[in-house]
C-alpha cells in the first residue's frame, strides 16, 4: 500500500533564511503519491525540506531546563518535577512526550528511503545531499530517543498495518548508538561542507561529524561505559579532531551576540527564523513588567554557579539568614557569561533596569514583582529571568516573534567534548588547553579576570564539568550531562532556591533566600519512563526499571 503524502508539507526558503511557513499547518486543498513526490526533485526536496522543522528546541515553552537545576517552571512547577519521580509516563509531559513524535518523523524518513529508486531521478549533487540529510535527521531523533530512554525499537523500513513484525522489542543501547554513529558517518559523507544563497542554513559535513562525535562522548561517559573503555574515549576524540579539521568554525568574539546572529562563524547548526515565522520565546520568558510570563525561572543554584571575576566562587552565606539579611549587592563581579544569561535586579533589560524587589510594607512592589501593577501574576517566582536568547530589540512581545535562531551546535560545545574526552584519556594538558579556549573568549577581552584553569586530576574534570554547566547554560544539555555523568543525586537534590529582595525606605535593598522547590533524584531517573500507551500497545517492549 502506497502512502499518499500531503501537498502543503514546506518550508520557505526566503532572504537565505530556512523558516517553517504557516502553510504546513493548512488544510491541504490535494495530495500527492510517493510515486509523484519522489519522482520530481521539487517535491521531494520540499519532502525532505519539512524534516528540518521536526526536531525539537529549546524555544518551546516546555523545555529541559526546567527538569535540572538550572531552572524551574513558572507554571505546574511541582508538577513538572514530579513526574520525573513517580510512574508517570512522557504522556504526561509537554517537552518529553517525544516518543510518537518521533517515531513518526522517522517513519516519514523511512518513507524517502523506501523511495530512492524514483530519487535516483534527481540529478547530483543534489540527490546526494537529500539523502544525506535524511540520513542525519533520522540519527538526529534515534540519538535523542536514547538519550532519554536508551535502548529503543530500531526501526529502518515501515510496517504495513497488517504486518506481523510490526511489534518488535526494544535494541540495546549500544546497538542504537551504534547505529546513529555509523549514520552520522554516512551523512558526512554525503553533505557540503557548506551551505550558501537559498540553502544557507541546510545541514553541513561539520554537522554531521559534530553530531557523530556528541553521540560518541555520550557513548564513552559513565553511565553508557560503566567499564571505562578507552577506546570510546579515543574515538569520542577523534571525531572531535574531524569537526575541527574542516577549519570552517571559529569562535564568536561575542558570547551573547552569537544567540542573535545566525550569520556566527560559531555555529554548526541551527533552526532559522524570520519575523513573519518567529518564535515566542520573549513572550513567554520576559518578567511580567515586559508583559512576559516568566515561564523560566532561573534557580538562586544556577545564579551562584558564575564564578566571581578572579575565579572563586561567589559566596552566599550572607544571604541564608531570613532574620538578618544582607545589604551586601549578590551580583557584583560576577563571569560576563552570568551577565549575558540571566536578568537580576537592577540589571539593565530593554531599555530599562529590572526591579523584582518588594517594598519594605510587603504591599507594593518593582515593575516586575509580585507586586507589580502589570499582570503581576505573571511575576518570576526565583526572582531571576533568563536574558540568554531574549531579543531585547522587541519591546511588544505579545506582538512580534523573534527570528535568532535556536542553535543546536557550536564550535564551544565541541572545544568542551574534546576537553572531556582528553582528560578521560589521560592527556590533562591538551584538556586545560581547550577549556581555556572557551574561558578567553568569556573574557571578552578583560584580561584580567576568569583565570585559566591550571587543576589537574579530580579538580580538572570537574573543572571542565562546570564549565559546561556555565557556558552552555539553557542549551538543552545541562540535562543529558547531569545523567550520563551519574551526578543527579549531588547536583539534582534537595531545596532549591530564589532571592528576596526587599527596598527600604531610603532606596537601599536587603537580600534574603527564598527556598522555592525541594527535589530529589533517584538512578532511575537517569533515563525517563516508556510511554505506557506504547507499552499497551506492543506487549515486547519492556518499561525502564524503578518505573
Amino acid at each position: 500500500m502506497k502512502s499518499t503524502i500531503y501537498k502543503g508539507a514546506c518550508l520557505l526558503f526566503a532572504a537565505g533564511l530556512l523558516t517553517s511557513c504557516d502553510v504546513l499547518d493548512l488544510e491541504p486543498l490535494d495530495s500527492y503519491t510517493e510515486p509523484v513526490i519522489f519522482s520530481d526533485a521539487t517535491l521531494t526536496e520540499a519532502y525532505v525540506t519539512k524534516f528540518y522543522t521536526y526536531p525539537k528546541n529549546g524555544f518551546n515553552e516546555m523545555s529541559h531546563r526546567y527538569f535540572c537545576d538550572e531552572a524551574m517552571s513558572n507554571f505546574d512547577n511541582q508538577y513538572a518535577w514530579q513526574i520525573e519521580q513517580t510512574g508517570y509516563t512522557p504522556d504526561m509531559m509537554g517537552f518529553f512526550n517525544m516518543w510518537k513524535e518521533y517515531y513518526t518523523d522517522i517513519k516519514n524518513i523511512n518513507i524517502f528511503f523506501n523511495n530512492l529508486e524514483n530519487v535516483d531521478k534527481i540529478p547530483e549533487p543534489s540527490r546526494s545531499t537529500l539523502i544525506g540529510e535524511a540520513t542525519f535527521f533520522r540519527a538526529f531523533f534515534y540519538m535523542d530517543l536514547i538519550s532519554h530512554f536508551g535502548g529503543v525499537p530500531l526501526i529502518t523500513r515501515t510496517f504495513e498495518l497488517d504486518d506481523p513484525e510490526m511489534m518488535v522489542e526494544r535494541n540495546s543501547y549500544d546497538e542504537c548508538a551504534a547505529f546513529v554513529v555509523s549514520e552520522f558517518d554516512k551523512a558526512a559523507q554525503l553533505l557540503p561542507e557548506t551551505q550558501s544563497g537559498t540553502n544557507f542554513g541546510r545541514l553541513t559535513k561539520g554537522a554531521a561529524l559534530a553530531y557523530k562525535a556528541r553521540m560518541l562522548l555520550y557513548m564513552a561517559s559513565p553511565l553508557n561505559n560503566p567499564s571505562n573503555d578507552r577506546s570510546k574515549w579515543e574515538a569520542a576524540a577523534k571525531a572531535c579532531e574531524e569537526v575541527f579539521a574542516l577549519n570552517q568554525y571559529s569562535l564568536d568574539p561575542s558570547y551573547q551576540g552569537l544567540f542573535y546572529n545566525h550569520m556566527s562563524p560559531e555555529i554548526i547548526f541551527q533552526r532559522l527564523f524570520d519575523t513573519e515565522h518567529g518564535h515566542w520565546f520573549n513572550w513567554y520568558n520576559q518578567p511580567n513588567g515586559y508583559l512576559g510570563w516568566s515561564y523560566t525561572c532561573v534557580t538562586q543554584e544556577m545564579v551562584d554557579s558564575y564564578e566571581m571575576e578572579d575565579g572563586t566562587m561567589p559566596d552566599v552565606t550572607p544571604y541564608t539568614d531570613a532574620s538578618n539579611p544582607s545589604d551586601i549587592y549578590p551580583w557584583a563581579n560576577r563571569d560576563p557569561r552570568f551577565y549575558a544569561t540571566v536578568v537580576c535586579d537592577g540589571q539593565n533589560f530593554v531599555n530599562r533596569p529590572a526591579e523584582y524587589w518588594v517594598n519594605e510594607d510587603g504591599k507594593t512592589g518593582g515593575l516586575d514583582s509580585e507586586y507589580s501593577g502589570t499582570e503581576n501574576w505573571n511575576y518570576s517566582k526565583s526572582h531571576y529571568s533568563i536574558r540568554k536568547f531574549a531579543a531585547e530589540d522587541i519591546t511588544a512581545p505579545r506582538a512580534v516573534r523573534a527570528s535568532n535562531p535556536w542553535i543546536y551546535c557550536r564550535l564551544a560545545e565541541v572545544y568542551l567534548n574534546y576537553a572531556e574526552a582528553k582528560y578521560n584519556l589521560g592527556d590533562e594538558a591538551v584538556a586545560r588547553e581547550y577549556v581555556n579556549k572557551v574561558r578567553e573568549r568569556a573574557r571578552g577581552g578583560n584580561a584580567g579576570i576568569l583565570p585559566d584553569v591550571t587543576e589537574s586530576g579530580d579538580a580538572l574534570l570537574k573543572k571542565i564539568q562546570h564549565e559546561r554547566k556555565v557556558e552552555l547554560a539553557f542549551e538543552e544539555h545541562r540535562w543529558y550531562d547531569v545523567r550520563r555523568w551519574k551526578i543527579g543525586k549531588e547536583t539534582q537534590t534537595g531545596q532549591f532556591h530564589g532571592m528576596i529582595i526587599i527596598r527600604k525606605a531610603d532606596g537601599s535593598k536587603v537580600y534574603t533566600l527564598k527556598d522555592l522547590q525541594k527535589r530529589t533524584f533517584e538512578d532511575h531517573h537517569n533515563l525517563v519512563p516508556l510511554p505506557s500507551t506504547e507499552i499497551n500497545k506492543n506487549s515486547k517492549l519492556i518499561q525502564n526499571p524503578g518505573y
